[in-house]
C-alpha cells in the first residue's frame, strides 16, 4: 500500500475508458472469442453472474464481487455461464509516471504492485460506488470533469491497493487452480485437489466441471499436452518431453497424446502444424522455400529506402499476414490462428508466443543452408531443402570463376546509412557471408577481420578504401539527410569505388540476404552490379 502511495504522487493519467457488459449463454468476455492481448492497464469488476476467465493461459473462475487487476501485454480470453450470464465493468487506462532522479526528469510506464483477481479487504459497495461514478461520468463525459475521473480512478487503485492477490487465500477453487497450473506435471489425486478446496470429492468435481467445462483429469491432460507441444518444437527428444509434463513411460505419453491430437508426438510438427508464423525476417522465405505458405511473417518495407521484387516472395507477401518489425502485434498475429510459430535466437524470448501457439527458436547461421537444414529438419522437409542448398552451391561456384576471370582478386564493403550511424559491415554477417564466402570477395585489407562491423565517421572513409561499394539507406528523413552529407563530402568523393563508379545501390539486399531466395536474388543482383552477368 506504501508503494502504490509513493506512485501515485507523480502518476499522470493519458487515457481512461470505461464500459459495462452483460453476457449471454457461452459468450466471450471479450468482444471477440480469440484471446485479446490488453495494451493498457485494466480493472474488471464482475457485478452478477458468473464465468471463466484466462489471464496469461491460467484459467481461473470468476462471480459476482471478483475484482482483477491486469497490467499491459497481459494476455486475456473470458467466457460467460450459459445459466447464469455474467454482468462486469471494465476500466482500461494509460498513464505515465514522473520520476526525478539525480540526472534529471524522466517518465516511463508504472508498474503496478498488483496483479490478477484480489481478495477485497475493505467495503465492496464503497468499490462499486467509485466503479459506478468512473462509469456514469465517462457515459456523459464534459472536458471540465476529467480532473475529477482521475481522482476517483486515483482514489480506486489506492483502496485496491488494501487488497491482496486471491492466490493468497488457503481454501478454494482458485487456490486449486494455481496449484494445478503450476504442478501439472505432478501426479495430482483428484481426492487430494479436493481435500485442498475444501469440498468433498462429488462436489469438487462437479463443481470444477460446472466452472471449468472439463473434469479435473481432463484439465491436467490439457494442461500436459499444451506444454508438451511447447517443448516437442524445441526439438526436444519425446521421451525427454513425457518426463518433463509428467509421464514415466515415453510409450504411455505417446498413446495419449495421439489419443489427443491424432498423431504420435513425433509426427506432430510434420503432421498437425501447416499454419506457421514467421516471426524474424526472412524465415518467411525459409517456409516458402520448404514448400510452405506462412500465414504471418515480418515486413521490412518501413524499414528500407528502396525495394526489388521476387515475383515468388511477393506473391506470398500479399496472401500472408505482414506484421511490422520492432513491436510484435499480437492481436494481428492471433488473428492469423498459427499452429507453430518460428522465431530466431537473434531476438529475445517472447514466453507471451507461447499462448498464442507453440514457438521454436531457430538458431542462426549466416552460413547459407544452415537455417534452411535446421528447419526442414523440424518439418521434414529434408529433400527440399538439399534441393535447394545444391543449386545455390552450383550457383555461387560458377560466379566464383566469372569473378575471378573478369576482376581478379576485388575488394569490396557494404555501408548502411542510418541516422545515427555509418556502418560498414564485415564477415560475420549476412552481407559478409555472401559477399565473402559465397562470391570470394575480399576485405578491404585495414578493416579489423574480426569486427562483425565497424561504425565509422567521415573521416574513417580513407582507412578502408575498396574497389567496389554496397551503399544502403534506411528509409527515415533523418538517414535520408545523413546520406545527402555522405555523398557530398570530400572523403566519400576520394574513394577508388566512388570515382570509378563502383558504387551500387544495396536496395534491400541486407534484408534479402536472410532468406534462400532472397539470398539468390541477391547474389545474382551483386553479380548483376559486378559486371559478370548480364
Amino acid at each position: 500500500m506504501h508503494n502504490l502511495a509513493n506512485l501515485m504522487r507523480r502518476l499522470i493519467f493519458t487515457s481512461i475508458h470505461c464500459f459495462s457488459f452483460r453476457g449471454q449463454a457461452d459468450d466471450p468476455l471479450t468482444p471477440k472469442l480469440t484471446p485479446k492481448m490488453l495494451h493498457t492497464y485494466a480493472i474488471g469488476y464482475v457485478t452478477a453472474g458468473k464465468g471463466l476467465l484466462k489471464i496469461s493461459g491460467h484459467a481461473t473462475p470468476v462471480k459476482s464481487g471478483d475484482l482483477f487487476f491486469l497490467q499491459p501485454e497481459t494476455m486475456v480470453e473470458g467466457y460467460s455461464d450459459s445459466r447464469d450470464p455474467i454482468q462486469y465493468s471494465l476500466i482500461l487506462f494509460s498513464c505515465m509516471h514522473l520520476s526525478k532522479p539525480i540526472e534529471g526528469w524522466s517518465v516511463k510506464r508504472p508498474i503496478f504492485p498488483l496483479q490478477g483477481k484480489l481478495a477485497l479487504v475493505d467495503d465492496r459497495s464503497a468499490v462499486e460506488g467509485l466503479i459506478q461514478q468512473l462509469l456514469e461520468l465517462s457515459r456523459h463525459f464534459r472536458v471540465q470533469e476529467r480532473h475529477t475521473i482521475h481522482y476517483i480512478l486515483s482514489k480506486l487503485l489506492l483502496m485496491m491497493g488494501k487488497s491482496r492477490p486471491e492466490q493468497q487465500q488457503t481454501v478454494g477453487m482458485d487456490q486449486v487452480l494455481a496449484y494445478m497450473n503450476e504442478n501439472y506435471q505432478k501426479d495430482l489425486q483428484v481426492s487430494q485437489l479436493a481435500e485442498m478446496a475444501g469440498f468433498s470429492l462429488n462436489h469438487f468435481t462437479k463443481t470444477f466441471k460446472n466452472q471449468m467445462g472439463s473434469t479435473p483429469t481432463e484439465y491436467l491432460l490439457q494442461q500436459r499436452i499444451t506444454k508438451a507441444k511447447q517443448l516437442l518444437v524445441s526439438s526436444m527428444k519425446a521421451k525427454r518431453v513425457a518426463e518433463q509434463v509428467g509421464y514415466k513411460d515415453e510409450h504411455y505419453f505417446s498413446r495419449v497424446f495421439k489419443k489427443a491430437e491424432g498423431v504420435a508426438p513425433t509426427l506432430y510438427i510434420k503432421n498437425k502444424c501447416h499454419r506457421i508464423a514467421a516471426l524474424y525476417y526472412g524465415l518467411d522465405d525459409h517456409l516458402i522455400t520448404l514448400g510452405y505458405e506462412p500465414v504471418a511473417a515480418l515486413s521490412y518495407t518501413n524499414r528500407v529506402s528502396s525495394t526489388c521484387t521476387i515475383p515468388m516472395l511477393n506473391a506470398y507477401s500479399q496472401q500472408s499476414s505482414m506484421l511490422q518489425g520492432g513491436h510484435t502485434n499480437y492481436d494481428k498475429l492471433l488473428r492469423t490462428k498459427p499452429d507453430l510459430i518460428l522465431t530466431s535466437d537473434r531476438l529475445e524470448r517472447d514466453e507471451l508466443l507461447n499462448q498464442i501457439a507453440p514457438t521454436a527458436m531457430l538458431k542462426h547461421s549466416n552460413k547459407y543452408g544452415q537455417t534452411l537444414e535446421q528447419l526442414a529438419g523440424l518439418l521434414g522437409r529434408e529433400q527440399q531443402a538439399a534441393a535447394w542448398i545444391s543449386r545455390y552451391g552450383e550457383r555461387t561456384e560458377k560466379l566464383k570463376e566469372r569473378l575471378k576471370a573478369h576482376w581478379g582478386g576485388q575488394s569490396v564493403y557494404f555501408i548502411r546509412v542510418s541516422q545515427n550511424f555509418y556502418r560498414v559491415y564485415g564477415k560475420s554477417n549476412q552481407t559478409g557471408s555472401l559477399f565473402y564466402d559465397d562470391l570470394g570477395l575480399s576485405l578491404p585489407d585495414r578493416f579489423p577481420a574480426h569486427e562483425w562491423a565497424l561504425d565509422i565517421q567521415l573521416n574513417d572513409l580513407p582507412l578502408f578504401n575498396p574497389q567496389h561499394i554496397f551503399l544502403m539507406a534506411d528509409s527515415t528523413k533523418g538517414s535520408k539527410m545523413r546520406l545527402q552529407h555522405l555523398l557530398q563530402s570530400e572523403e566519400w568523393q576520394s574513394l577508388d569505388a566512388v570515382r570509378r563508379h563502383h558504387v551500387y545501390d544495396a536496395s534491400d539486399l541486407f534484408f534479402k540476404a536472410l532468406g534462400p531466395s532472397g539470398r539468390m536474388w541477391a547474389m545474382n543482383y551483386a553479380a548483376l552490379k559486378l559486371g559478370i552477368i548480364e
